[in-house]
């Protein structure tokens, strides 16, 4: 592994000799391991090890990207001169080129690793044997399994982490790294009742393995799967409609594709014209945080090297603005947000949320539930990927959940559809709970659960 800057500054005087205006080298290095188990034994168990180098160069607005995992001298040579060569003949763009220096976080020119103080790497992940690992997914099931009689089985009982190093350089004068850590357990168990069969999600996640939660995981999914069995359809009616926070976390994964400067530039986002105007009830304020202590979408510098910030997207219901790398903000006339994203180093620079969250409220979910009156309870939502359109903001899903009559729970609904807007939604909501909860499995997202009223349900 790189432990020092030596092999990129060796890149970037390759890059600016062979005729490069600017350019940029970025390393990453990371370790993996997964398991999955079904039936209280091993399915899988899989070690991953990746590293390779990342090149841009621009020169008078053309641009040229190319990428090598072979760390000798000659391979990134050869991937330098790759990157100037596409270059020479890519169309010239005046708002293509590297971040200027005044963008970048303090102490980002000494070459030192970052965000040391950002709570986003914990040594342990590595120190933790693979038994104890495989041991958890284990648990995850056998938890399961015995929270309730009717639960019979489960699906799929995983643990994932992930760890790795990024070091960044580019000819104006960046030098800095960060390192993070990851780790999240998830399972979906099954639920029996005569011929009827439900399943249901849990999860837990943090930086350190210490910070797993085998017990509420198992206990989320087996309720959860418990809760929805007898499940029947509702009759078609517009009504109150309660998100759980996992399933607004799915509606906010889709306001922020519809937040990012390249959506609005490519004309991809029903955001593109709205803003400063009133796009959600003044119960709704979303903010972009990439500073959060411990967060999943944390860090000290994005994949630019643009220092991160928290800002706010939606205050009072009106759009204070989107996602921007230092392209799409050239695009648009404003300065850069700080969230160019990557993938990975063999990734082109996107735009990606950091941590992004509504900001909690007061209410219990209980408490929302009994504001309602009559209405529908989500617990899942289904078809998402092609039921949630960010570039029309269109809705329609189908989801499992639970009737409520009076504000009590009444009966488990399956086969529904929940159609209408984005728009609808976020100007619809009526009450924000107090259970905000943070999931990496869609990035950093954080979500309480959330009340809209007068949504179409529909059923029978």
């Amino acid at each position: 592994m790189i432990s020092d800057f030596a092999t990129l500054e060796k890149a970037l005087e390759i890059a600016l000799g062979e005729g490069a205006g600017e350019a940029e080298a970025y390393f990453e290095s990371t370790k993996g391991t997964s398991v999955k188990v079904f039936n209280l034994q091993v399915e899988k168990f899989s070690f991953s090890e990746s590293m390779g180098i990342g090149i841009r160069v621009f020169d008078g607005g053309r641009y040229g990207r190319s990428y090598t995992s072979d760390m000798s001298e000659a391979a990134i040579g050869e991937a330098v001169r790759s990157a100037v060569d596409a270059a020479t003949v890519s169309p010239p763009d005046p708002d293509r080129g590297i971040p200027p220096a005044g963008t970048f976080p303090e102490g980002a020119n000494d070459g030192a690793l970052m965000g040391e103080d950002l709570g986003i790497w914990v040594e342990d992940l590595s120190a933790v044997p693979a038994g104890d690992k495989i041991e958890f997914a284990l648990e995850l099931e056998r938890l399961a399994r015995g929270h309730d009689e009717r639960v019979k089985g489960v699906e799929t009982s995983a643990y994932s982490e992930s760890s790795g190093t990024v070091l960044l350089a580019n000819s104006n004068g960046f030098r800095a790294g960060f390192r993070s850590s990851i780790c999240y357990g998830y399972l979906m168990a099954i639920a029996q009742q005569g011929d009827d069969s439900q399943t249901g999600f849990g999860f837990t996640a943090g930086r350190s393995f210490a910070d797993l939660d085998a017990g509420a995981a198992a206990e989320e999914a087996a309720r959860m799967a418990v809760d929805l069995l007898g499940a029947r359809q509702a009759e078609t009616a517009r009504v109150p409609v309660l998100f759980d926070n996992l399933s607004t976390a799915e509606l906010v994964a889709v306001l922020g594709a519809a937040l990012s400067g390249e959506s609005v530039v490519k004309g991809k986002s029903f955001l593109s014209d709205k803003l400063g105007r009133k796009v959600a009830s003044d119960s709704i304020t979303l903010v972009d945080d990439g500073t959060m202590e411990g967060g999943f979408g944390t860090s000290p510098f994005d994949g630019e090297g643009v220092a991160t910030s928290r800002k706010g997207l939606i205050g009072g219901g009106e759009l204070a603005g989107f996602l921007h790398n230092c392209y799409t903000a050239s695009r648009m006339g404003v300065s850069t947000t700080g969230n160019a994203g990557r993938a990975s180093y063999r990734s082109q620079v996107g735009v990606s949320p950091t941590n992004i969250f509504i900001e909690a409220g007061a209410s219990t979910p209980e408490e929302l539930r009994s504001a309602m009156g009559r209405g529908f309870e989500v617990l899942e939502l289904q078809g998402v990927h092609v039921g949630l359109n960010p570039v029309t903001g269109e809705v329609s899903v189908g989801a499992k959940g639970i009737w409520v009559e009076g504000g009590r729970r009444a009966h488990a609904v399956r086969e529904v559809t929940i159609a209408g807007s984005m728009e609808d939604i976020l100007a619809g909501v009526v009450g924000v709970g107090s259970d905000m909860r943070f999931t990496p499995l869609l990035g950093g997202i954080g979500t309480p659960s959330m009340l809209v009223e007068g949504l179409v349900v529909g059923g029978k």
